[in-house]
């Protein structure tokens, strides 16, 4: 048998009324070889009834139901791997939706670097429609590194990945106790060590920012979760990275060090460059101040 070409991995938490317009989307597109993962990651609006009745409703494709204790984004996103049986791997968040032809333009890129296999990462747009996109690149077909190509983004840096499944399930997320969020960077910027990215400026995927989403909670969430904005920002700490992307990264690593009580010493033993951690330190305490007085009062 044929493997299935795409695996669409739905996180959901709370969102049972907006999943009926994901599942829309789905019916419609024009290539149907792909597979619905959506993980319920502990609700309690109804969203195991509402995911109940739509599964009786006729769907060209198969879906499977998971439901866990809420941990995060990133926790729903690990717990969807036992279950992935793709070639390749798209997050669909639960109140988005993609256009008709999501599946079949995903395809049409891959079939062009499937075998490049320095190639871990097809990168397309988010929109509000179609003709209007949130972000665009100026890297269009061309491998690039996720981590240190500069890209000229309109709006927002938000895209659409669409990555090998290899590679997601190579890299889970971290968990840290009593930390309900980390950043999908901590997927992109390792599969960036050893993987290059194409962009394609195509809108295969629609969005609408909703009051109380992860986008929306900005600062104030990733104060409250600040060992997974550690472990981020000293992804971008590397030497590969460009000098002044690791000094940036390193002022964030310090910063949210100091929001998770870590003395320097300990700041500077766990990151891969410590030298420029002591360097950042003093400013990073700076931001500290700053970002307490304004978003963690």
């Amino acid at each position: 048998m044929e493997p299935i070409f795409l695996s669409i991995v739905t996180p959901t938490y709370n969102r049972a009324p907006l999943l009926q317009n994901c599942f829309d989307s789905l019916k419609r597109q024009t290539d149907q070889d792909f597979e619905w993962i959506i993980v319920d990651d502990g609700s309690s609006d109804g969203t195991e009834e509402a995911v109940g009745n739509m599964l009786k409703e006729e769907a060209g494709f198969p879906t499977v139901y998971v439901k866990k204790e809420n941990g995060g984004k990133h926790t729903a996103l690990n717990a969807s791997h036992p279950y992935i049986n793709g070639r390749y791997v798209l997050i669909l968040d639960s109140d988005d939706t993609l256009t008709e032809d999501a599946v079949e333009t995903v395809r049409k890129g891959w079939a062009h670097y499937d075998k490049d296999e320095n190639v871990g990462v097809l990168t397309f747009l988010r929109g509000k429609t179609k003709a209007q996109p949130l972000c665009i690149s100026s890297f269009e077909y061309e491998p690039v590194d996720i981590m240190t190509a500069p890209r000229k983004i309109v709006f927002s840096a938000d895209c659409c990945e669409v990555i090998r499944t290899e590679l997601f399930l190579k890299y889970p997320f971290p968990v840290y106790e009593g930390e309900r969020f980390i950043s999908e960077c901590a997927l992109w910027n390792r599969v960036s060590f050893t993987h290059k990215c194409v962009y394609i400026n195509e809108v295969i995927y629609l969005c609408e920012y909703l009051e109380g989403g992860l986008t929306k909670s900005g600062k104030p969430l990733r104060i409250r979760c600040p060992r997974g904005g550690m472990f981020t920002s000293e992804l971008r700490m590397d030497k590969k990275n460009r000098l002044t992307q690791r000094i940036k990264y390193g002022l964030l690593y310090t910063c949210y060090g100091c929001f998770a009580g870590m003395s320097p010493g300990q700041m500077a033993k766990k990151c891969r460059a410590p030298g420029l951690t002591w360097i950042c330190m003093p400013f990073g305490w700076l931001i500290y101040q700053y970002w307490k007085r304004k978003y963690a009062g």
